[in-house]
């Protein structure tokens, strides 16, 4: 005789909560729930074999993301898609187009039962963000490597720009660079623990003043990067090597050299951040900083997984190094020793 499935009224007799908690629990309506409750219920559902029919048709999650005009931004797609696809979901995917408005109003059409979590990725330049909206619906969600990187989400994967962009000014200056620029597409301050912030430390660690008129926050598209690689070009400020915080704004500059006759690296060192197909596509091949988003991606799934079955997480952050992929785009100015 086959044994009989348990039920909700099962669930509930046995964790010693009401049928209502169970099914909120089952719907993935955390507010007003216990750690311990939701623990309990979940020790339970695993023990009895429980197999929750509405969540398995709605296993699905969205990722929340600025564009697919990038191609950092589409490359992260996939790789958290793949994982996403992996790991038995769905994919719901949800373009903000940099917009605070069309953000809140996508979290707000996601606060449903039939989204089990929420992938965020916000690049939208304010203090302003959604997460206390979704932590008071109990919805589990994961950010990753946002600009909104404050330690008050559940669970947070993000790739360390102060640790990368201290690596690859440190490396220039290995070379013998000491006037290096540096093009942002945030304003300097906005946020702590910005890229910048790496930039100047290895310039002061370096026994090096920060010139701040060799530095310009703009915006992050090859567009951005024309404009101010033009303007720091006509400042007259001398430099050797320009830093940039994406392969996009590493191609303005590539645009502008080629223009204007100026040999990377034989003229200037061109360093990138994103390790993009875009990299590999410019020549020289630019050298970049890879944030190496398959592992981010990999502990970003692991965390929304653990919340989606009922696991509390709070403030957990995973913090990946990133990685400097060298190229053809940067040279050494110190002068090989003589042979004797």
């Amino acid at each position: 005789m086959r044994e009989k499935r348990p039920t909700v009224r099962d669930i509930a007799q046995d964790a010693g909560v009401s049928i209502a908690t169970v099914s909120r629990f089952l719907n993935q309506d955390y507010s007003a729930m216990s750690d311990a409750t939701k623990r309990r219920i979940n020790e339970v559902v695993t023990e009895r074999g429980y197999v929750n029919q509405k969540a398995r048709a709605e296993r699905t999650v969205a990722v929340v993301i600025p564009t697919l005009t990038d191609p950092f931004f589409a490359m992260t797609v996939e790789t958290v898609s793949d994982d996403l696809t992996a790991a038995g979901f769905s994919v719901q995917l949800c373009l903000t187009h940099d917009s605070l408005e069309e953000e809140q109003r996508i979290i707000r059409s996601l606060l449903i039962p039939a989204v089990g979590g929420i992938v965020y990725m916000s690049t939208v330049t304010s203090k302003e963000n959604c997460y206390e909206m979704l932590k008071a619906k109990g919805k589990p969600f994961v950010v990753l490597d946002s600009y909104l990187s404050e330690y008050n989400v559940p669970a947070l994967a993000f790739s360390n720009g102060v640790y990368g962009m201290y690596n690859v000014t440190k490396s220039l200056l290995e070379l013998g660079h000491r006037r290096i620029a540096y093009l942002s597409g945030l304003r300097y301050g906005m946020f702590e623990n910005h890229r910048y912030q790496g930039y100047v430390n290895a310039l002061l660690d370096a026994g090096i003043a920060v010139n701040p008129k060799l530095a310009r926050f703009l915006g992050f598209s090859m567009a951005d990067g024309i404009s101010a690689f033009r303007d720091l070009r006509a400042s007259g400020e001398a430099f050797t090597a320009v830093i940039c915080e994406s392969d996009q704004l590493a191609a303005g500059v590539y645009r502008v050299c080629a223009q204007e006759g100026v040999s990377i690296p034989g003229d200037l060192s061109v360093v990138g951040f994103n390790n993009s197909v875009v990299a590999e596509m410019l020549a020289p091949p630019l050298t970049s900083m890879d944030q190496r988003m398959d592992l981010l991606s990999e502990k970003a799934v692991r965390m929304l997984q653990q919340q989606i079955n009922g696991e509390s997480l709070t403030n957990r952050v995973e913090k990946i190094e990133p990685m400097l992929v060298a190229r053809d785009s940067i040279r050494s100015l110190l002068t090989a020793p003589e042979r004797t």
